[in-house]
């Protein structure tokens, strides 16, 4: 832009430098033709009162030596000229200047020499006596006039250029100068009046760009706040292979540290089957693949960007495994387990419809189909009862419940059972208020049901459960302990499993179904609550069940 204001003032410096100085010769050569006419005029008037000879006498003494003076007879004839032989001049009857001078007293007029690229100018009077009194003058052309010129015309041209360039220079940087201090990051003012549209559009395309780089960042931010704290590993790829972004999920896959963005994906992992597909991934094809790694079971995806790279999706699969596996296992167990007694009552039945059974024998088979009938019909509401649990929804059809009561129940409905199995129950409550808790109370009993009957079923003779009620840090805590046979270490992680039993032998003579804490473990969820389990082997078992008072 400076360059271009420059360049325009010293073209027009040196355009109006060259006009002025042509208008100037031609004002100036007008002015000088006029001043030679008019004293032609004048120095020819002088003798136009008096005739030829007098004239002629008069100019043999004085004439002029900066003009040419003529005197031509009626007849065109030249009878006197002080520059050249009269004599020998042609006749001059045909030249502009004389006719009219004879017609109407004077005639001027002007002729151009090619040659000699001369102007001459003529002025004819008429005296008394009808003789031509003529006077010429010659002069340089205008094109003489402007060659002459031109060399002054050009060292001027010369040194008003070398002022205007510096003039042109200060000029260009004092306009320039509040377009160049323009500062854009505060509020904006136009520096000129011209300028006043363009920076209105400057503010208003400067708000939309503000208005897109905040919702930019405020999508960035929310964008990079859910990948960071996802659970799954995300790994985004350029084209090159290079790292854009890597969770912190990923990372803890890999077990890398820092800022991986930048570094090549080698850096994170050098697995030759992940890395054949993430190359693959990078040409555009689509493909997954499942991998282990510290324990755990991920599947991952890669997705090609088009032109961009692509992006490596590492899904934690672990505990839909375990979700599988479970599942398999259960409907493996609730088989075993309800095949268990259908075949011990088809075998006694098949004997008393063969009549293989003696007759006396008779009440004893009758009374092992009913027990394994009873035991069938006790699994089976077991299952029920878990498959309810798993599909009630949280703070289903919760009341402020009293659970001293519901332990003075259970303790009374469990009574001849402790009683055949000589073990006594106790329940100590150190609430210093009441112990109404939010639950459902069906749920609630059954929970407790279940805890206070194995720690019946899995005691020896002589044996006494405790069942504690206290309050802790704003909690209730329901424990539940025995001096049975306690669990071994191995097994205390999965006795909470469905159909799973720590000793197989005793729950096949006690009737248990291996549900029961399984079922506790349901209920608690269900009620927000957090279960704890205690046991050596041969000295007892402890669990705890701790209540909030506010479910969440």
């Amino acid at each position: 832009m400076k360059k271009k204001i420059y360049l325009n003032m010293a073209l027009l410096t040196i355009i109006t430098l060259l006009l002025v100085s042509a208008v100037l010769c031609f004002v100036f050569y007008n002015l000088y033709s006029t001043s030679i006419h008019e004293e032609m005029q004048q120095r020819t008037d002088i003798f136009r009162t008096d005739d030829s000879e007098t004239a002629i006498s008069s100019l043999k003494n004085t004439a002029p030596e900066d003009m040419r003076v003529t005197v031509v007879a009626p007849n065109g004839t030249v009878i006197f000229d002080n520059v050249s032989n009269a004599e020998t001049m042609g006749n001059h009857k045909d030249r502009e200047e004389i006719q009219q001078a004879g017609k109407t007293g004077f005639g001027e007029s002007k002729r151009y020499s090619d040659t000699l690229d001369e102007q001459t100018y003529y002025y004819a009077v008429k005296l008394h006596d009808g003789y031509i009194l003529r006077t010429a003058k010659t002069t340089h052309s205008i094109f003489v006039v402007f060659e002459r010129a031109l060399p002054f015309v050009i060292v001027i041209i010369l040194l008003t250029t070398i002022a205007g360039y510096l003039v042109a220079s200060q000029l260009t940087k004092r306009i320039l100068r509040p377009i160049n201090d323009f500062n854009f990051g505060s509020k904006l003012s136009s520096p000129y009046d011209e300028l006043v549209p363009f920076i209105r559009a400057i503010e208003n395309q400067q708000e939309q760009i503000d208005r897109q780089l905040d919702e930019i960042e405020s999508r960035t931010k929310a964008i990079n706040a859910i990948v960071e704290n996802m659970n799954e590993g995300a790994v985004l790829l350029n084209e090159g292979g290079s790292i854009l972004s890597a969770n912190k999920s990923a990372l803890t896959i890999f077990g890398a540290g820092g800022n991986m963005a930048g570094k090549d994906i080698l850096e994170l992992f050098r697995d030759t089957l992940l890395i054949e597909k993430t190359r693959a991934a990078l040409l555009g094809k689509r493909d997954e693949t499942s991998i282990e790694r510290s324990g755990r079971d991920y599947t991952v995806y890669f997705s090609p960007v088009p032109g961009n790279g692509a992006i490596l999706f590492f899904l934690d699969t672990t505990e839909r495994a375990k979700s599988e596996k479970l599942r398999r296992e259960f409907s493996a167990n609730v088989s075993h387990e309800l095949k268990t007694p259908l075949t011990s009552i088809l075998g006694y039945a098949e004997m008393l419809e063969n009549g293989m059974a003696r007759e006396e024998d008779c009440p004893a088979f009758a009374q092992k189909i009913k027990e394994e009938a009873q035991r069938l019909i006790v699994l089976v509401e077991d299952i029920m009862l878990l498959s309810e649990l798993d599909e009630k929804a949280p703070n289903e059809l919760f009341v402020n419940t009293d659970l001293f009561k519901i332990l003075e129940h259970t303790s009374e409905v469990l009574a001849l059972k402790a009683q055949e199995a000589e073990v006594t129950v106790k329940i100590v409550n150190t609430c210093a208020s009441g112990i109404a808790i939010p639950a459902n109370p069906s749920m609630l009993s059954e929970l407790v049901y279940n805890l206070m009957d194995n720690a019946i079923k899995y005691n020896k003779p002589g044996g006494s459960v405790t069942v504690h009620v206290a309050e802790i840090d704003g909690q209730i805590a329901l424990t539940v302990e025995d001096d049975g046979i306690g669990i071994p270490e191995n097994a205390q992680d999965r006795v909470f499993e469905r159909f799973y039993r720590a000793e197989k032998s005793r729950s096949k003579t006690t009737g248990g179904t291996g549900l029961g804490l399984a079922i506790v473990k349901h209920i608690a969820i269900i009620h927000s609550a957090e279960v704890t389990l205690y046991s050596k082997e041969g000295e007892g078992t402890n669990i705890r069940v701790l209540f909030p008072l506010n479910i969440r």
